[in-house]
């Protein structure tokens, strides 16, 4: 990340862009769990998903915003790797619901961990900074939304 001021619209977001790309997540993840889940962010994002509660292949396509399809693939890679099980639905037996094994809810631990742990250069900064620069992402997504932006939340970050 470099140092220096944004004094415009295009440095800022030159700048904001390589800090989010200098921390992202996904290098992390692929430390922590490439060995058991392999490339790709579609497989963490179906875990993360299913800490809840088990989902319907259609509910896990519509949380995700993918094609049906799609999550049959990253489903079926899932289950070949022992992460998730296919289990009747107790209302409507002809539905199948995906839910994490033993094995996925660690994964999916071991992802929240590494997902919700913030850069070191966020613990850096003091209240008032955080409450600052809060404000501003506030504003920023506020507006973004106003605009009719593709303020779209990610899958790895839901609550």
């Amino acid at each position: 990340m470099t140092s220096s001021r944004a004094d415009t619209p295009s440095e800022l977001w030159a700048s904001l862009q390589s800090f989010v790309e200098d921390n992202s997540a996904r290098a992390k993840l692929r430390q922590q769990l490439g060995a058991a889940l392999g490339s790709g962010r579609g497989k963490v994002k179906v875990l993360l998903l299913l800490e809840k509660q088990p989902l319907t292949l259609a509910e896990i396509a519509d949380a995700l915003q993918v094609d049906r399809p799609y999550t049959t693939v990253i489903v079926n890679r899932l289950e070949a790797l022992g992460v998730v099980t296919r289990e009747p639905d107790a209302r409507d037996r002809r539905r199948k619901r995906v839910a994490l094994t033993a094995a996925g809810r660690a994964a999916a631990r071991a992802a929240r961990e590494v997902c919700d742990t913030p850069p070191v250069a966020l613990t850096r900064l003091s209240p008032a900074e955080l409450r600052q620069l809060g404000a501003l992402v506030a504003k920023l997504t506020s507006a973004e939304a106003a605009a009719g932006g593709p303020l779209v939340p990610s899958a790895g970050r839901q609550r």
